[in-house]
């Protein structure tokens, strides 16, 4: 796995890191191989999605679709530095997968950031475009509560100490923002243990979450590969 570039938001890391201290992983989601998407079976995946969550087999789920277009001399490169100037607030990457093709992509969602035994994470939900001056409504606020709810439970069962849900506040993501809780906490126990109670998080996934990853595999008939997979850095302490 070749890292071209990645840039993280208010961190310390502001130069390219070396490859050994990188990690790329694929999506939970793997299913067929396919392509483009139509416009058809979009829209039939989501009256399928629709038609399971009337049936309360889940609260949420977040479907994805695989789209294309001509190349038209663009560029992992230049699409890396349009996102790196348009995304502020997102962590910004480009790397080169074991079969040699190229991905980017720019996401506001920090999993989890680490130092020594202290931990912080974000609780990332409701959607809506960037400047509105109206306040959120209930729905936003209701799935920003059962994510940040979802987030500490996940932690308490991990047997995390000290979680603290700070104050929410609206997050930049470029053309649209979302709601926000930053959450802090302490763990003593290997890292990994962290990533796997929050990953899949219900911004990639849904609510809960096994019964949304079952619907998204049964519905989804192709492999979402490192789309909502994981990229980061790890650092000797």
């Amino acid at each position: 796995m070749n890292i071209i570039r990645l840039r993280l938001p208010q961190s310390d890391f502001n130069k390219t890191p070396e490859p050994s201290r990188t990690f790329v992983m694929p999506s939970e989601f793997r299913g067929i191989p396919d392509f483009a998407i139509s416009d058809e079976a979009y829209a039939q995946a989501v009256e399928a999605g629709v038609e399971r969550l009337k049936l309360n087999e889940a609260k949420k789920i977040v479907l994805s679709r695989i789209i294309s277009f001509p190349r038209r001399g663009i560029s992992s490169e230049g699409v890396f530095n349009a996102f790196n100037e348009k995304f502020p607030n997102a962590a910004v990457f480009a790397f080169t997968d074991e079969y040699n093709a190229q991905w980017v992509g720019a996401t506001p969602e920090l999993l989890f950031r680490k130092r020594g035994h202290s931990y912080s994470t974000i609780s990332l939900a409701g959607t809506r475009k960037t400047g509105s001056l109206e306040p959120w409504g209930d729905k936003e606020l209701e799935e920003q509560r059962m994510v940040t709810d979802f987030i500490q439970n996940e932690l308490k069962s991990l047997g995390a100490e000290n979680i603290v849900c700070h104050e929410l506040h609206t997050r930049n993501a470029g053309s649209i923002e979302h709601l926000c809780n930053e959450i802090s906490f302490n763990y003593s126990g290997d890292w990994k243990n962290v990533r796997s109670v929050l990953h899949p998080t219900p911004a990639v996934c849904g609510m809960p979450r096994a019964a949304a990853t079952k619907l998204i595999s049964s519905i989804e008939k192709y492999d979402r590969e490192y789309y909502t997979g994981l990229i980061g850095i790890e650092q000797g302490e």
